[in-house]
């Protein structure tokens, strides 16, 4: 005689754990908190700020009066220049290059960002190489030759050749 047993008759240790009650009860829990977290996180310190004033204002022993509600008058407005907000202020530089050859890519990259270029490239000079780690290379040549003047907008246009720290420059 053969026994049938139901899905819901099987013990725990054979029913696979994510089809078990407690597991679905601690996700739907989760779920529950990480929403109310989302929705009423704002609201919360919102009425933290409510309270704090309205302490705040208990403890004030001289009741105030109103301002007087009575419209200021308004000021001409005069319009804004439409060839302004079409010229953007791009950056504007005006220094001499400093020789950077030899020392890590990091410093290299921080003395020029000093002089007001925040955007600098580099590219390896043994392969393909990403430069991850800054630090870890050594430049081993410039685009922009060191005592030369660079000015204008020259985001981008400063390049430095490196190797890493522990290889020889080409």
């Amino acid at each position: 005689m053969s026994q049938s047993l139901s899905k819901s008759a099987l013990p725990s240790e054979q029913m696979p754990f994510y089809k078990r009650t407690w597991v679905l009860v601690v996700a739907g829990l989760f779920i529950a908190i990480t929403a109310i977290n989302a929705i009423g996180g704002d609201e919360k310190e919102s009425a933290n700020e409510a309270a704090s004033t309205s302490a705040a204002a208990t403890t004030t022993a001289a009741p105030t009066t109103p301002a007087p509600t009575t419209p200021a008058p308004l000021a001409a407005v005069s319009p804004v220049p439409t060839t302004a907000a079409t010229t953007s202020a791009a950056p504007v530089v005006d220094f001499v290059m400093p020789n950077l050859v030899g020392i890590d890519l990091q410093t290299a990259q921080n003395t020029v960002q000093t002089n007001g270029v925040f955007f600098s490239v580099s590219h390896d000079l043994l392969g393909s190489r990403n430069q991850a780690l800054d630090s870890n290379w050594i430049v081993c040549d410039q685009n922009v030759a060191p005592g030369q003047r660079v000015t204008g907008d020259v985001e981008g246009a400063i390049d430095f050749g490196v190797v890493k720290r522990n290889e020889v420059c080409p």
